[in-house]
């Protein structure tokens, strides 16, 4: 069995990461909280701080990525491939209002026709493995099969 720390809003960064790990035994994997990338191609300093290579040593870190751009989501994950990392994760999973209002996270799963143009425009490119975080769907498990 494989064990994965997914990210908790607030207190999953690398310091708590790496303590956890310490003191806890760790996981086989952690993913990062999410990195929203800017329009103008860049990252805030915290989350530049988090996905460092020298604050994620002792552990296998997958850079988690929060867009429904598909250039911002290439740009993100040429960077993470840049500082080392093999995969990144595609975020479709964060239920929180103030992203699935602007249709990213879970929020993407109400526009399946947009998520699959997203995704073929993303996987014809990406240079780096790509996991994805999901719901079963935006309202109800059902949705799954469609998706």
């Amino acid at each position: 069995m494989k064990l994965y720390f997914a990210p908790i809003e607030g207190i999953a960064g690398y310091i708590y990461r790496n303590a956890h790990r310490k003191y806890f035994g760790g996981a086989d994997t952690y993913f990062s909280p999410f990195l929203a990338p800017t329009q103008d191609h860049g990252f805030t300093t915290k989350e530049k701080m988090d996905v460092l290579p020298e604050h994620n040593q002792t552990l296998k870190l997958v850079p988690q990525i929060l867009t429904n751009q598909p250039e911002a989501f290439l740009w993100a994950a040429e960077e993470m491939q840049k500082r080392g990392y093999q995969e990144v994760n595609l975020n479709l999973g964060c239920p929180s209002g103030t992203v699935v209002s602007k249709r990213k996270g879970a929020g993407f799963l109400g526009a399946p026709a947009e998520l699959d143009r997203f995704l073929d425009a993303v996987f014809s490119k990406v240079g780096i493995s790509v996991s994805v975080k999901t719901r079963l769907g935006m309202e109800e498990a059902a949705e799954f099969e469609q998706l």
